[in-house]
């Protein structure tokens, strides 16, 4: 019988602890804004938090939530980059409430998901939103229903919205759960960071977005996250502000090997300018900070023994070994890392994919930094009346016996 399935790995994250010798970690830096969190991307193991689960409006953050519907309908091949998006009156920047960021949509143009998806990552333009909602789902509330499915999916429980741009300031998140969606958000659409959130500049309306021939009056607007300039390492994502959130940032980095994700909430200041040097500057302490003193390596997994299934159609199974495990380490601890595995050598059919064949551990010294199961990932019926009245007489003999089974 041939096994088709592949072998899961589904890991528990550890939060990270400073261990025996938390003396040996200097101290993060000093963090003003209300709530921030600094993430291992690859991992998902938090490296710094504070009032990470506090409900806070994400203002223009939610942009990223509508980017990533967007996006998911492209990778399943619902639309493309080139469909064109309608823009009904609903869509236009003059339409918008006050102080609304904009990518200055308008009568008589036209417009790509393309167009809509900068405008969103480059411009923040709620007029964008708009239309991305009304091209998606055909309302803004239908489309809110399909943001919140969607985090839900993921199990993010602490994210709600009730429109697509942000502006609204019963949308809430919280640092730690918006974190993890990007993490999620970056596995999902990697090429987002190059096509969409390291741009530095967006112009709208081109002529190739004039209908009837009228006069083009183009609008170049720079990346609200200045961190793609001023950061060498930075690659993304979003800004966000509202008078009742203050101002917030989603940004990612990557370095030698190590993407960091920081998230940082209701940042506030004497004057706009101030709160958004403030904002940044404490984004980028928090990342060179992790930076600093923690790396993202793969440990390498022990070779799985074959397996005895009992009463199954096929007499034993041998999992594959699944890739190396990434892990967030302290730097300079890298070599006292190791993996602990603990297999199960037999099992009774039938055995379905997400039967638990083995556990991992990965240490620090004594420290778990992650642990998880493995999982079958293929079904094994049981075999014929034979096998099963056979190994079931094999079963009684070897307990009798105080034989594992």
């Amino acid at each position: 019988m041939k096994m088709t399935g592949i072998l899961l790995l589904i890991f528990t994250v550890i939060p990270f602890t400073l261990g025996a010798n938390p003396s040996s970690l200097p101290p993060p830096p000093p963090i003003s804004s209300l709530a921030a969190v600094l993430m291992d991307a690859t991992t998902g193991t938090i490296l710094y938090e504070k009032n990470a689960d506090l409900p806070h409006p994400p203002a223009s953050l939610t942009k990223v939530v509508t980017i990533h519907i967007l996006l998911d309908k492209i990778k399943k091949g619902e639309i493309s980059w080139q469909t064109p998006v309608p823009l009904p009156p609903e869509t236009w920047a003059i339409h918008q409430p006050s102080d609304s960021s904009l990518m200055f949509l308008g009568p008589n143009q036209r417009a790509t998901v393309e167009d809509i998806l900068q405008g969103l990552a480059v411009a923040s333009g709620n007029d964008a939103a708009i239309a991305a909602a009304l091209f998606v789902s055909g309302s803004v509330s239908a489309f809110a229903e399909k943001m919140n499915r969607e985090v839900e999916r993921l199990g993010l429980t602490h994210l709600h919205f009730v429109e697509p741009s942000g502006y609204d300031a019963d949308n809430r998140i919280t640092a730690r759960e918006f974190a993890l969606f990007l993490k999620f958000y970056l596995e999902e659409h990697p090429e987002s960071l190059q096509t969409l959130h390291s741009v530095r500049e967006f112009t709208y309306p081109r002529p190739e977005n004039v209908e009837n021939g009228q006069k083009v009056r183009s609008i170049t607007q720079f990346n609200k996250n200045s961190l793609v300039y001023t950061y060498p390492w930075a690659d993304g994502i979003k800004t966000g502000f509202l008078y009742e959130s203050g101002f917030n940032l989603a940004a990612t980095a990557k370095k030698n090997g190590t993407r960091l994700l920081v998230v940082i909430l209701g940042t506030t200041g004497p004057n706009p300018r101030k709160a958004i040097q403030t904002r940044n500057d404490e984004a980028v302490s928090l990342l060179e900070y992790g930076f600093e003193h923690f790396v993202t390596m793969e440990v390498s997994i022990p070779p799985l023994s074959s397996i005895r299934v009992w009463k199954g159609a096929i007499p034993n199974f041998t999992p594959p070994t699944p890739k190396a495990i990434p892990v967030t380490v302290r730097r300079g601890r890298e070599q006292s890392i190791r993996v602990e595995c603990s297999q199960s050598h037999f099992l009774e059919a039938p055995v379905q994919p997400s039967t638990v064949v083995a556990t991992l551990r990965v240490y620090d010294g004594e420290m778990v930094l992650r642990e998880g199961n493995l999982l079958a990932g293929a079904k094994i019926p049981r075999g014929s009346w034979f096998t099963v009245a056979k190994d079931t007489i094999l079963m009684f003999f070897r307990k009798l016996l105080r034989i594992p089974v």
